[in-house]
């Protein structure tokens, strides 16, 4: 117990240190290093005088110390107040709140399908390895949509359903709370396109992890010994693979809250993607902050999870 507890405490503990660092070095960049702020913008198109644009840094905060900024914004944060964006006058938590879910379900939907095609690929493929021909035919398909871009697949399957799959195809966003079935009907093709894509990245991790796995001489003891396949692949080596497997899901996780700005701008979705776009051409510091500050929790969360539920693949782990 005592091994398992230090493990735990340990990876909380530098997850809390690791999110900490992020803050701060993100306030820092844009306080500081990122030219310009919001009031430039709100002054006008470059009519104010440097007295107005003055008045403006004074009044939003921005002459103050930059310690004495990040430790009152730290503070604010950690109760839940993330501030009030200056341009649109709305509070920047509930802004992330309307945007955030949009992201994190777009991700886990796109990631789902990504680990239903991708894990089982990559198993067939390692069993399948001394047939250079079918391992090939196994993966190609995955590898092909992998390497196209995001914005090519996503037009293209939106093209799609606009004349053939009239029943996926939608042009207004449908909350999850107002309706399940419109919800899932609205956010089908983005995942799908995200899905598709990452499934060729587990399949290859996959396959790599088995590999190495199968050549172990348990596991070439067990098929000798006439242990059905099911239980020898679906049991003992996807077990002994799951480690590298589970790291790759819990870091693609993280990067796709990150990374759907695309999607969300092929498929016209609300979510933090856009959100972030907005924030940078208008310089919502404060609001870019704190969707970069949800995007490294989620990064870090999916991460620290899979640190948590490693020890069940492998004792060694939390072993005193």
């Amino acid at each position: 117990m005592s091994g398992v507890l230090k493990y735990v405490s340990s990876r909380v503990a530098s997850s809390i240190f690791t999110l900490w660092a992020i803050s701060i070095v993100v306030f820092v960049v844009l306080q500081q290093l990122v030219p310009g702020n919001v009031a430039d913008i709100m002054d006008g198109s470059g009519d104010a005088t440097p007295a107005q644009v003055h008045a403006e840094e004074v009044k939003l905060g921005l002459t103050r110390p930059i310690l004495d900024q990040y430790g009152t914004w730290l503070g604010h944060a950690l109760t839940g107040n993330l501030g009030v964006a200056p341009l649109s006058g709305q509070s920047i938590s509930q802004v992330i709140a309307q945007q955030a879910p949009i992201s994190f379900e777009l991700a886990f939907l796109g990631l789902l399908i990504a680990i239903v095609l991708g894990v089982p690929v990559g198993i067939l493929s390692a069993i399948h390895r001394s047939s250079a021909g079918t391992d090939v035919l196994i993966r190609l398909p995955f590898l092909l949509v992998y390497a196209t871009p995001v914005f090519v697949s996503g037009a293209l399957l939106l093209l799609a359903s606009a004349h053939y799959f009239t029943a996926l195809y939608s042009v207004t966003y449908v909350s999850l709370g107002s309706s399940l079935i419109g919800n899932l009907k609205v956010m089908a093709l983005p995942s799908i396109t995200i899905g598709l894509t990452e499934a060729g990245l587990l399949a290859q991790m996959s396959r790599a992890a088995m590999l190495e796995v199968l050549s172990q001489p348990y596991i070439v003891t067990a098929r000798a010994s006439g242990l059905r396949p099911v239980r020898l692949y679906g049991l003992y080596a996807l077990k002994a693979a799951a480690l590298p497997i589970l790291s790759l899901i819990g870091f693609l996780y993280g990067l796709l809250i990150g990374g759907v700005i695309v999607v969300e701008q092929v498929f016209s979705l609300p979510g933090m993607g856009r959100g972030l776009l907005q924030s940078i051409t208008n310089r919502e510091f404060g609001e870019l902050e704190a969707q970069v500050l949800i995007i490294a929790i989620a990064f870090i969360g999916g991460n620290l999870l899979v640190d948590l539920i490693s020890p069940l693949f492998d004792r060694r782990l939390v072993s005193a």
